[in-house]
């Protein structure tokens, strides 16, 4: 299957999907100072940044099977192409807030089965032993769009209005939708047959397996990592910058991870994936542990950076390991769990995070949830270290004295 997609499958999926990212943040700067300069309230601001992550949960458990019942790329193209639609009502003079917020929450319902499909759709198109690279560059590619999302974002939000930047996001949706339909081949639904399966059977699959477990655990630091992007608006006005710093604090998360997993790719090979993962999940909260003290903008976008280049290279081997455990015909809806409880994880951090931010102001809001997140990370480090050394004798009894194989696929009960 994957040997015979075409060579411009896996561009044109990265194209579409740093379109879809490049919108979605650029979308995301436009909310955050509409609602902040409507109410001036942190919590609010942080709501509506939450409203673009946490439906999505809801969507992932009641729609991720369509990524395995249904054909990948068209499940993919559909949905980019309602997003597409509800951005543009989005962007319509006179909107009110409700609606906005309504409109938000549909939005993010609808990237659970999009991430499902779309993750899995990635698997199709690369074998396996190019798998955990495609990722690298996916993720690289990813946070690329970001950066330029937010980093325009702020710049075009002063320059044009938060509600043209909106409608430039629906512009992005319908051309990755576009470019989808045209240079991905179509592939047959992965179950088609309407089976005994479902979200449940999946999550108890995942849960049941202590690698499984561990990496979806990690998806939750995103409550924790996430503080930088959801206050990013409500520091800037503490420390009395330009909103021009609302993109740019948004946007070195991607600068960095650019950088950060091209090197990745380069010189890390997917066998020691593995072992990386502990260290991987313990290493975002540090950089943001002194925003609090930290007062010039520079130092705070390095340290916003270094967080996100290291919660990118986590993002990279959590998805790849995952990916490989998972069996086919409940890829689709696994890859969906595990994306909608790291959106959903995001959303809740981003709520938490106004809500701090409110109490405490936001650099220290950022700096107590990086602890709390340290802390949190030491779960499914020492979960995944336990299994790494309890597979270690059958991986030398294997050939591998090292210990350096794969985790071992899970295979479906």
């Amino acid at each position: 299957m994957s040997h015979a997609a075409r060579p411009r499958e896996f561009p044109a999926l990265l194209l579409a999907e740093a379109l879809s990212v490049a919108g979605d943040q650029l979308s995301r700067v436009a909310l955050a100072l509409l609602v902040f300069e409507r109410t001036r309230s942190a919590g609010l601001s942080g709501l509506t940044y939450a409203l673009t992550y946490l439906p999505t949960v809801a969507g992932a458990l009641t729609l991720s099977q369509l990524a395995d019942r249904r054909p990948r790329r068209e499940v993919s193209v559909s949905i980019d192409a309602a997003r597409a639609l509800i951005v543009l009502t989005m962007s319509l003079p006179g909107v009110s807030l409700p609606v906005l917020c309504g409109c938000v929450a549909l939005s993010s319902f609808l990237s659970g089965p999009y991430s499902a499909a779309r993750l899995a759709l990635l698997r199709d198109v690369l074998p396996q032993e190019r798998f955990g690279a495609g990722m690298a560059v996916r993720q690289s590619l990813s946070q690329g769009g970001q950066l330029i999302g937010f980093s325009a974002g702020g710049v075009l939000a002063a320059a044009i209005g938060p509600s043209r930047c909106l409608l430039i996001d629906a512009c992005t949706f319908a051309t990755a939708a576009l470019v989808v339909r045209i240079a991905v081949r179509p592939r047959p639904a992965a179950a088609p047959v309407r089976t005994d399966g479902n979200t449940a059977s999946t999550f108890a699959l995942i849960w049941r397996s202590p690698a499984l477990r561990a990496i979806f655990l990690s998806t939750g630091l995103g409550v924790f990592l996430t503080a930088p992007k959801a206050v990013a608006t409500p520091l800037v006005f503490d420390l009395r910058l330009s909103t021009v710093w609302v993109g740019l604090f948004m946007a070195a998360e991607g600068l960095f991870s650019v950088v950060a997993l091209a090197a990745f790719a380069r010189w890390v090979p997917a066998a020691r994936y593995h072992r990386l993962l502990p260290a991987a999940c313990l290493a975002p909260s540090l950089p943001l542990l002194a925003t609090d003290v930290l007062h010039q903008p520079l130092t705070i976008v390095l340290a916003f950076g270094l967080s996100g280049a290291s919660w990118a290279i986590l993002t990279v081997l959590a998805a790849s390991s995952f990916a490989e455990l998972l069996p086919n015909d409940q890829r689709g809806r696994g890859m969906g769990i595990a994306a909608s409880m790291n959106a959903t994880a995001q959303g809740a951090g981003a709520f938490v995070s106004g809500l701090t931010a409110d109490l405490v102001g936001a650099g220290r809001a950022i700096s107590l949830l990086a602890l709390a997140g340290g802390l949190f990370a030491l779960i499914p480090a020492a979960l995944w270290s336990r299994r790494a050394a309890a597979s270690a004798p059958e991986d030398r009894e294997n050939g591998d004295p090292a210990g350096a194989g794969s985790p071992t696929p899970v295979t479906r009960p």
